[in-house]
Order: C-alpha cells, then structure tokens, then sequence
C-alpha cells in the first residue's frame, strides 16, 4: 500500500510544484506576492493560503479572517514553533503531508469496502482530478480530507470513541464538516449506541466551539456566515445556483462558468452507480447523504467559486469512479488524459492569479 501511495504523492507534488514554479518565474510579475511568498512555493500559497498564514500570527480581527476555520492556522503556527519553517514552508508541509495521511486512509477504506484495485485507482483519480492541484497548495481540504477519512475508517471498524476526535478536529477545519453528521447519524440509528451519536455530534460540537469564539474575538457568533457575502453568498435555491452558471456563461462566454455547472453535474452523476450497484449497498445512503451534503453548502449559498475543490473532498466519489473505471477501459483512458490537462489549464489560471482555485 505505501509504495503505490507514496509514489502518487510525490509525483503529484513534485510536478505541481515545478510547474507552478516555471509559471510564477516567466509569467506571474504581474500577481501581487507576500515578502514570505518565495519560490519555489510562489504558485501554491496564493490566495486563502494568506488568510491562514495572518490567521496563524494574528489571530481573528475584523476582516475577512473570520471566514477560515482555525484548525489549519494553528497547525501551521505549531509547525513553525517545532521546525522553524518559514510561513510558505510550514504551510505546505502541515497540507501535503495531510494529503499522505488522506490518500493512505483512502486506500485502506477502499480496500476494505470494495477491493486494492478499487484502492489504487481511487488514489490515483483522486491525484489526477482537474482540480487536484488545490491538495497541493497550502490550503485546508488536505487536513480536512484525512480526519474525514480516517473517522470513516475507524466509524466503520466500529470504533466510535476513537472517530469522535478526529470528528471534533474535522469540525475546526472546515464548515463541510457539517455535511458528515446526517450521514454518521444513518449510523447511529442502525447501531443504537451512545458512542455513534457521540462521534456523529462532534463536527456540531466543534462548529458550536468556534462560533462561541468568534463570539467572543468579534462579537459575532456567525461571522464565517455572514462574511461570505464579500463573495456574492446568500440564500439561493440548488438548482437556480447551477443554471446560472450556464446563464453567466451564455452572457459572458467565459469558460469558467461553463467549468463549474459541468463539474457539480460530473460529481453529482457519480452517485449513480453508488445508488445503483450492489457492491456498494452496505454503506449507499451514507456516502449519498455525505456527497449531498457537500454540495448543499455552496448550492444553498450561492458561494460556487470554489466548488470543484470542495468534491475533492467527497472521497465516496472517488470509489465509484474507480469502479466505472475498472469496468470500462475506455473511461479510464479518457480520464488519464484529459483529467490532468483540465488540472494543467485550471492550475494555470489559479497561479497567474485570474482565478481562485
């Protein structure tokens, strides 16, 4: 197992990165760069990557800040105090090495569930997915994808006390940790045990302690909610959120529109053979309910600027991509190529600085 994950991480990061370096050298002197922004790290600790950094040194203020939770600050602040490191360094260090905790809990999950040929095309896809460069950056997905995870892998082992931790920390890191609780409370109703209903509660546990904080820091208990109107969030219906994707894109011909609406659509169709195939009965509506959930925060709210690296996320999808892919050569050969040159063109953009990852 290690050696078919270690060699998907390292490839992954050492061509991003190089790449990312080679843009930002040649092309990027028009982006605006932090003095601790050096290279060859320039490319993939851009955008929110500064929140986190200021979040771990200042604290919340009265800014945008309040939109990050704090879990992904502190580690970065802690990793600096042990090793040293420098804001860019500690950054990507706490991110990726997430990254290879995450891909090796998705290769466990998956052989336990479906089979190792399952396990290692779901790492795989997982590296090569169009939006895949965001679990190199020094961004939150990656901590937030192996607590998630590895709570599945120790929930499913039946051992909720040790998962109800790892809830709790999924909770600090990301609001989308919410998405998980109906899911783990399908669970909990099945198993009638207080230690299921306790691991199922703790992201709630979690929102609650960083709302009591923020509370406290700016006098707004909502401030990650209500500060998401700097990026256009409001209370939208799902399916008027996705049609004006395409709306937006048939007035402005602008490809990215056109990107996204297909990207929630190709997520949302891998339920298909989730809800479908009989090797995947034993834990479908969980996985529906988890993959519904993270797509419901930024349908509801409109906030779909991001949406193709919050499904890195939703790991179920990668399991039934891996079994389409399995049992159809020729989807496995399509994507293998134009996955990653999706990855190439939307990674481009993102550190040129013309669009968010």
């Amino acid at each position: 197992m290690w050696r078919h994950v270690l060699v998907i991480w390292v490839v992954s990061r050492v061509a991003t990165i190089a790449y990312g370096a080679a843009l930002t050298s040649f092309l990027g002197w028009h982006r605006a760069i932090a003095p601790w922004q050096s290279q060859p790290w320039r490319a993939v600790t851009g955008w929110d990557t500064v929140y986190y950094v200021d979040l771990a040194h200042r604290g919340y203020g009265d800014n945008l800040s309040v939109a990050f939770f704090p879990l992904f600050a502190v580690g970065i602040r802690l990793w600096e105090a042990v090793t040293g490191m420098g804001d860019a360094t500690a950054s990507l260090a706490v991110s990726n090495l997430s990254v290879l905790v995450a891909f090796a809990g998705i290769y466990v999950l998956a052989c336990r569930r479906l089979s190792e040929q399952h396990a290692r095309r779901a790492v795989l896809y997982l590296a090569l997915s169009p939006y895949a460069f965001a679990l190199v950056m020094a961004y939150s997905e990656g901590p937030f994808l192996a607590l998630t995870v590895w709570m599945v892998v120790l929930f499913d082992g039946r051992r909720e006390w040790w998962a109800a931790p790892l809830g709790f920390l999924a909770g600090l890191t990301r609001v989308t940790a919410l998405a998980i609780v109906p899911s783990l409370a399908i669970v909990a109703l099945r198993r009638r045990l207080a230690a299921t209903w306790v691991a199922a509660a703790a992201p709630i546990a979690a929102f609650a302690v960083f709302a009591a904080w923020l509370g406290h820091a700016v006098g707004d208990p909502l401030a990650m909610v209500h500060v998401q109107s700097h990026w256009g969030g409001r209370a939208t219906f799902p399916l008027v959120s996705l049609g004006a994707q395409f709306v937006d894109f048939a007035r402005t011909l602008d490809f990215f529109y056109l990107a996204r609406g297909l990207t929630v659509i190709g997520y949302l169709a891998l339920l298909v053979p989730i809800l479908r195939l009989p090797r995947f009965a034993a834990t479908r509506w969980e996985d529906t309910m988890y993959v519904l959930g993270i797509f419901a925060l930024p349908l509801l709210s409109n906030v779909l600027l991001s949406v193709g690296r919050f499904g890195l996320v939703a790991f179920p999808l990668m399991f039934a991509l891996a079994d389409v892919g399995l049992r159809r050569a020729n989807v496995h050969r399509v994507y293998v190529v134009f996955a990653p040159t999706f990855q190439i063109i939307f990674f481009t953009a993102a550190a040129l600085g013309y669009r968010p990852p």
